[in-house]
């Protein structure tokens, strides 16, 4: 990243503008500003030392087993209730570990359209203290939707789309693959399946690891938001063909963001976490659709909808990706997906870079679309 050159504002000579700092002090001073400023800019482009708890220090396949009243559970999805249940794996040395959990359904679309719909876990902190859940409180499980092909090649891409952003900024959710056996535990007998998942970090995790905090509001001003970190997002959701998100509310009645959440700087600026990709073209589920009041007809089509009061951070958010392209091929090529699947998400980044390196095609598709008065 290209050094923070400061140019000190001197006021003209017999101006009332206050007294003017000697040179050892005026040095001092704007040092400390290019620190703080430097230190904003590695918490929202990731060049902060990470520091995740055990569950998220690995990349290695997490083996569970979690025994609940699932059929319950699926029954009543849309109550939201907690349930008793137990989360079991095997710890470094061999030991058998038990864990009390408490169970609940979660979501809006998936919700209704999954067999299997995505889950949160609500531990018990001071008994999770010494195992590989230790700091977590509620996670967010990622369920397999449906137990077919398609929907395993859709699991997979929109957990290797999580590691894509954790390779862009620092300030964005890690995630841990699993392979999980459910045992349900309501009915007449106990029965097992076993399907992969994957758990997700909290949002006050990345806060605690990136120094910032987190944020509860029902909506953002753009005034408030930090301008190269929504940049960076914007131009994030346009890579993975995304228009399901929002970057100043959330759903009627709810906290912002839309499949955001906002953590806030020492400034006071807020910088947004994405999260829940299943609408976007770059895993092009069977039943992804853009809104209807948008100019596209399917999510295979990219739309840009940041702000044109951002744009002066695309350079940056551009570079951010060029530099990762490397990084990001190899997270593709050793995705647990199909071939043609592989094929498929492939040439959708190549288009994705093809648009970014040619100037005519990003100032029109990205720079130019932007929503707002453009710079």
């Amino acid at each position: 990243m290209a050094a923070l050159r400061i140019t000190p504002v001197i006021p003209p000579r017999g101006s009332k503008a206050g007294p003017v700092l000697g040179p050892r002090l005026a040095t001092a001073v704007l040092a400390i500003i290019a620190l703080t400023l430097l230190g904003l800019s590695q918490a929202v482009y990731g060049q902060t030392e990470p520091g995740p708890t055990p569950l998220f220090a690995e990349a290695t396949p997490l083996a569970l087993t979690i025994e609940g009243p699932f059929r319950t559970l699926s029954r009543e999805r849309r109550e939201r209730n907690e349930l008793e249940g137990l989360v079991r794996y095997q710890g470094g040395d061999g030991t058998d570990v038990t864990l009390d959990v408490q169970i609940r359904t979660r979501g809006n679309s998936r919700m209704d359209i999954c067999t299997y719909p995505p889950l949160r876990l609500n531990f018990r902190r001071r008994q999770v203290e010494g195992t590989v859940f230790a700091g977590q409180d509620r996670i967010k499980l990622v369920t397999l939707c449906k137990d077919t092909g398609s929907y395993r090649d859709y699991l997979a891409l929109e957990y290797e789309i999580y590691r894509i952003y954790n390779a862009l900024s620092d300030v964005s959710y890690r995630v841990r693959w699993a392979d999980i056996e459910y045992v349900r535990t309501d009915g007449r007998r106990r029965t097992s399946e076993s399907m992969p998942g994957f758990l997700i970090e909290e949002d006050t995790e990345v806060a605690a690891r990136t120094g910032l905090e987190t944020w509860e509001v029902e909506r953002l001003d753009l005034g408030a938001i930090e301008p190269s970190a929504m940049a960076l997002v914007s131009l994030f959701h346009f890579f993975i063909g995304n228009t399901d998100w929002s970057g100043t509310s959330g759903p009627s009645g709810d906290r912002c963001c839309h499949n955001g959440d906002v953590l806030r700087t020492a400034t006071g600026h807020a910088v947004l976490i994405p999260y829940d990709f299943d609408q976007a073209g770059l895993i092009n589920t069977e039943y992804a659709k853009p809104a209807a009041a948008l100019p596209i007809r399917s999510v295979r089509q990219r739309l840009y909808r940041g702000y044109c009061r951002f744009n002066d951070g695309l350079g940056e958010a551009v570079e951010r990706f060029n530099s990762a392209r490397a990084e990001i091929e190899t997270i593709f090529t050793e995705a647990q997906i199909r071939g043609g699947e592989r094929r498929r998400a492939q040439r959708f980044i190549e288009e994705f870079y093809e648009i970014i390196n040619d100037p005519d095609e990003r100032l029109e598709q990205i720079d130019l679309a932007c929503r707002g008065q453009t710079p």
